[in-house]
Formats: structure tokens, C-alpha cells, sequence
């Protein structure tokens, strides 16, 4: 008889114990679902975004082969004013 009643307390305590352990998985998977919610609506924006920088650079590209000559010419205005000042400041220590 006395083996009957711990075995009752064993599935007694082993049923509340399944209880608890389904509770919380689910509540575990409920948070998991809205992780991996949110987690594809970030990398869908991602992948937008991507797409769109993308266009933006062939656009660039695409303007710079278009307006390649000028963009020459202003680097060799600037090349020509920084390269002055360079030599300018060498002719002082020399001298």
C-alpha cells in the first residue's frame, strides 16, 4: 500500500511537472514566432534597400560615363591649386 502512494505522488508531481515544462515551451515558441517575425521584415527592408543602393550606384556610374571629361577637369583644377601650394611651400624652406 505504501508503494501505491508514492507512486501516486511520482505521476502527481512528474504531470504538474509536464505541465509546467508544455507552458513554458509555448510561451518560448509564441516569443521565437515574433523573433522570426520581425526578423524577416528586416531583412526584406534589407534586401530593398540593397536593391535600391544598387540602382543609385548604376545611376552613378552611369552619370560619371556621361560627365566623365568635366569631372576630369575639375580634379585637375584641383590638382593644380593643391600643387601650387605644395610647391610654393618648398621654394620658402629652400630658400
Amino acid at each position: 500500500m505504501d508503494t501505491l502512494i508514492h507512486a501516486d505522488i511520482f505521476f502527481f508531481v512528474t504531470t504538474i511537472a509536464v505541465v509546467i515544462i508544455t507552458i513554458a515551451l509555448t510561451v518560448l515558441i509564441v516569443y521565437l514566432v515574433k523573433v522570426f517575425r520581425n526578423l524577416r521584415k528586416i531583412t526584406d527592408e534589407i534586401t530593398e534597400e540593397t536593391i535600391l543602393l544598387r540602382k543609385d550606384i548604376a545611376d552613378l556610374r552611369s552619370e560619371i560615363r556621361e560627365r566623365g571629361s568635366q569631372a576630369v577637369g575639375v580634379m585637375d583644377w584641383f590638382g593644380r591649386f593643391f600643387g601650387k601650394a605644395k610647391k610654393s611651400r618648398s621654394k620658402k624652406k629652400s630658400n
